[in-house]
Order: C-alpha cells, then sequence, then structure tokens
C-alpha cells in the first residue's frame, strides 16, 4: 500500500526525504521500468562508446592512421548520442511512473509506462532540447542569465508528463511557478546532485584504483590489455553516471507537486473533497 503522498506541501529536506522514500516504496516497480527500457540503451551506449576509446587509444599508440581516427570518432559520436537517448527514456519511465502513482495507480506494469510512449519520449527530445538552446544563450550573454534558465525551466519535463501538458504550457508553466521559488528550486537540485556524485565516487573510486594497478602492475607494457582494461572502467564510468540520474527526476516531480501544491492546493482540495463523500 503507498503511504506516500506526492501532492503535498514539503519543505527543502521533506523533499531531499521523500526523494529516496520514493525510491524505497517503489523500488520493485520503478526498477522494472527502468531495468526493461533504459538500461539495455546504457549498456549498449557504454559498449559503444568504451570499444571506441579503446581503438581510439591503439591507434594512438600504433600508426595513428587519420581514416580510422575518424571511424572511430563516428562511433564515439553514435555512442553519445545513444547515451543522451538514454537519459530521455530515464526520465520519461519516472516521470510517468509518478504519474500514475499521483493518479492512484498502485500495481503499475510496463504496459502502463508504455503508455504515450512516443508523445512522452519525443516531447522530452524537443523539450531537452529548447531548455538547452536556452540555457546556452543565455550563458553566452551572460553565465548567470544561463544558469537563472535552466533552473527556471527545469520543470518542464515533470510537467508535460505528469499534467500532460502542451509543449509550451509546460515550458511556460515551469517559468511562472517557480516564480519566488528560484532558489528553493534551485537548491533541491543541488544538494540533490550533491548526494549523487558522493555515491557514484563510492562506485567509481574502486574503478580509479583499479586502473591504477593495471599501470603499476606492468600491463602498460602490453598495449592490448591496457587499452582493454581503459575501456572496461571507462564503460563502467558511463553506465554509473546513467543508472544514477533516476535519483534527481524523481526530486524534480516532488519540486513540482511541492510548488503546485502551495500555488493551486489541488491535494488539499482532493482531500477535502474525499472527506466530503464519506
Amino acid at each position: 500500500m503507498n503511504n506516500l503522498v506526492l501532492r503535498q506541501s514539503r519543505d527543502f529536506g521533506d523533499i531531499i526525504s521523500a526523494t529516496f522514500s520514493y525510491l524505497r516504496v517503489h523500488f520493485k516497480s520503478l526498477g522494472k521500468g527502468l531495468l526493461f527500457f533504459s538500461l539495455p540503451m546504457v549498456i549498449f551506449s557504454a559498449a559503444l562508446i568504451g570499444t571506441a576509446f579503446r581503438s581510439m587509444l591503439a591507434a594512438q599508440m600504433a600508426s595513428g592512421d587519420p581514416n580510422q581516427m575518424v571511424a572511430l570518432s563516428s562511433q564515439m559520436f553514435i555512442g553519445m548520442i545513444v547515451f543522451m537517448l538514454s537519459f530521455v527514456v530515464i526520465s520519461m519511465v519516472v516521470l510517468k511512473h509518478m504519474q500514475l502513482v499521483d493518479s492512484g495507480e498502485e500495481d503499475i506494469d510496463m504496459s502502463m509506462l508504455m503508455e504515450d510512449f512516443a508523445r512522452n519520449f519525443f516531447g522530452l527530445i524537443g523539450l531537452f532540447i529548447v531548455i538547452g538552446t536556452a540555457t546556452l544563450i543565455g550563458a553566452l550573454a551572460l553565465i548567470i542569465p544561463g544558469f537563472y534558465i535552466s533552473v527556471k525551466l527545469s520543470l518542464a519535463p515533470a510537467i508535460y508528463i505528469i499534467e500532460k501538458e502542451d509543449f509550451g504550457e509546460a515550458l511556460g508553466k515551469s517559468w511562472s511557478i517557480t516564480s519566488n521559488y528560484w532558489w528553493h528550486t534551485f537548491g533541491v537540485n543541488f544538494v540533490v546532485s550533491l548526494i549523487v556524485n558522493a555515491i557514484s565516487y563510492v562506485v567509481m573510486i574502486p574503478l580509479y584504483l583499479l586502473a591504477i594497478f593495471v599501470v603499476a602492475s606492468g600491463a602498460s607494457s602490453d598495449p592490448q590489455s591496457l587499452t582493454m582494461a581503459f575501456s572496461i572502467i571507462y564503460g563502467l564510468f558511463i553506465t554509473v553516471i546513467a543508472v544514477l540520474y533516476f535519483v534527481p527526476i524523481i526530486s524534480q516531480g516532488l519540486v513540482y507537486f511541492n510548488l503546485d501544491e502551495r500555488k493551486s492546493g489541488r491535494g488539499l482540495a482532493a482531500k477535502i473533497d474525499s472527506l466530503g463523500s464519506l
């Protein structure tokens, strides 16, 4: 039974706590969705980038053929595209899951997460492009405007999927709902990012130590072994980054629910209506 209410007002610390509570309560259904939809893309992109990285190292140690480097750069580019698309899929799965939980669904399966797949997938791609472009333009003007814009528009993906708003309405609502709550939104994003980075370092430090051991053990005298080791470590590094990306998406969804409740009181109104119907 889900006893974690999403649409309610929370302070800063409660949002951080609720992020991990959501993961604990919905670990099974959310985990299945991420495992089924996003993990194959993450592994595929890591394999493409890792093997390209290995081949580029080997090519530089050998002749450094320009044609071969161009082909490997293309493989690296394709791998990065798949890697970025995996972030879109992770965002889509997490936010769709939150939308289903908010609507009262308890037994969430794969078919439910597939609902509106094309709309959500291509819509999020468009939103990320618009947000990234607006942020870049602002940053080219001055660093602070770009930073400000990125936070103001950061809730648009959550609004687009959770509320099923149109593309432009999601951007506009994100801009307006963060009014007077810019620092609150930025603070949650910043703290959750610090937590995720700390977790990633815990995972990655053994890999860095392994890389040092590979070099120190004399494997560097064997170029093939060296490039293989570093390609695996690089691929694992990419996988860890992608796998942990779902945590800040949950927090952004909760930030949206918090701000929407503060400004509209829809969650409280729904509770009053339910009491009145008893």
